[in-house]
C-alpha cells in the first residue's frame, strides 16, 4: 500500500491502461545545475505489505525508472541507473536525479519526474538473510 504523508504530495498514477509504470511526481520545485545530482522528494511511502497476496515466494520490489522523455529532451537521468525499493523501506521514496545537460533544470511540484514499477523477485535458495532493516535512504544496514 502507498500512502502519501503531505500535502504536496501527489498519488502515483498510470497515464494510460497499458502503461507499465505508475508516474512518480516531484513534491517540490527544484533546480538541478547541469552536471549535477539531486534528490527529489515525491511525499511517497510504503505503509503495508499484503504478503497474503503475493504469488508464493515472492518478494515485492518496486523499481524506479527514468523518464525517457526528461533523459532525451534535456539529459535528466537517474543517477543509479535503476533504483530499488525494498517491502521493509521505511523512508519517504526520494528519486535521485542528475543533470547531464549542459544547462540548469527546473522542475516544478507536480511534474513527473521517474517512474514506478512493481516487481516480483525470488531470492536465490541457499543465500544467508540478515536481521531486521536499521536504515533508510541509502542504507542497507540491518540489526540482528
Amino acid at each position: 500500500m502507498i500512502e502519501l504523508r503531505y500535502a504536496e504530495a501527489y498519488e502515483p498514477s498510470y497515464q494510460t491502461g497499458h502503461s507499465a509504470g505508475a508516474d512518480l511526481r516531484a513534491a517540490v520545485d527544484l533546480t538541478i545545475p547541469a552536471g549535477q545530482k539531486a534528490r527529489v522528494p515525491t511525499g511517497v511511502w510504503i505503509t503495508r505489505v499484503r504478503w497474503e497476496e503475493l504469488p508464493k515466494g515472492a518478494v515485492p520490489e518496486l523499481q524506479i525508472r527514468a523518464r525517457s522523455g526528461l533523459a532525451f529532451k534535456h539529459g535528466i537521468t537517474l543517477t543509479n541507473g535503476v533504483g530499488t525499493v525494498d517491502a521493509d523501506y521505511p523512508d519517504e521514496i526520494a528519486v535521485l536525479l542528475w543533470n547531464t545537460g549542459a544547462e540548469d533544470f527546473t522542475i516544478r511540484r507536480g511534474e513527473r519526474i521517474a517512474q514506478l514499477v512493481l516487481n516480483f523477485c525470488y531470492r536465490i535458495p541457499g543465500l544467508p538473510v540478515g536481521g531486521e532493516r536499521a536504515g533508510g535512504f541509502g542504507s542497507t544496514a540491518t540489526q540482528g
